[in-house]
């Protein structure tokens, strides 16, 4: 493997990193705004909707794309094996 190859894989996986911690902050975020909301406490919730495009969006599905992703590379790598 190259070093730019090695760099640029130390970098995905931190990115990868990053995204994975942001997807738990999110459900956490989602969890606390309904808890708020079924108390009376409306504003969480409200930020939570205004963040679920610009935000949880990308997230989630770059997550999920880094998953499917790495399973279909293991397959692949199980069958050529």
């Amino acid at each position: 493997m190259e070093p730019s190859q090695s760099l640029l894989s130390k970098w995905i996986e931190k990115i990868l990193v990053i995204n994975f911690f942001l997807v738990i902050a999110g459900a956490a975020f989602f969890l606390t705004a309904v808890i708020c909301s079924a108390n009376g406490i409306e504003l969480p919730y409200r930020v939570f909707q205004r963040l679920w495009y610009p935000l949880f969006i990308p997230v989630i599905s770059l997550f999920f794309t880094a998953v499917l992703t790495e399973a279909l590379l293991s397959r692949l790598n199980q069958k050529n094996s």
